[in-house]
């Protein structure tokens, strides 16, 4: 692939940055930790550009470096705290979908992170599991799972 410009590559960060951050909001629950996930992940993707294949892979790929970089967070303030109650920090974006992302933020991590890059970013199973690291059938299975979940929720 040709080398992307820094211009360029800023104009795609800037593209994804909602994506990168409602990702690493969704794994964190907590905005600074999530701003500094994408940060992060913004700064390892610029060092790491030339590893990108193809351009139209972009997308995907810092979504990927994201969402690893949030889980190296998550877990070690795992380590450090207990989890922060969920409605201390509600996302900056507010949309029609509101109730429903409020519901997708109760779900634990690995529901949260599939519902999220399913029917949020609209990747497909098998861009979800190379952006996470998991198989196909364990994609599939936290999705229905998380679903039946949101379903519970909703009509409670």
């Amino acid at each position: 692939m040709s080398a992307i410009s820094n211009e360029a590559f800023a104009r795609m960060v800037q593209e994804y940055m909602p994506n990168l951050y409602r990702l690493a909001l969704g794994i964190l629950h907590n905005r600074d930790d999530a701003e500094d996930a994408v940060s992060e992940s913004v700064l390892k993707a610029f060092e790491k550009i030339h590893t990108l294949r193809k351009r139209g892979s972009f997308q995907a790929w810092i979504m990927q470096i994201t969402a690893n970089e949030a889980k190296r967070i998550y877990a070690k303030n795992k380590k450090l705290s207990p989890v922060e109650n969920v409605e201390d920090y509600m996302p900056d974006f507010r949309d029609e979908y509101h109730e429903l992302w409020d519901i997708v933020m109760e779900l634990d991590v690995v529901y949260r992170e599939v519902i999220i890059l399913f029917f949020y970013e609209r990747f497909s199973i098998k861009e979800i599991g190379e952006i996470l690291h998991i198989a196909e059938g364990t994609v599939k299975s936290r999705l229905f799972r998380g679903k039946k979940l949101l379903k519970e929720r909703l009509h409670a």
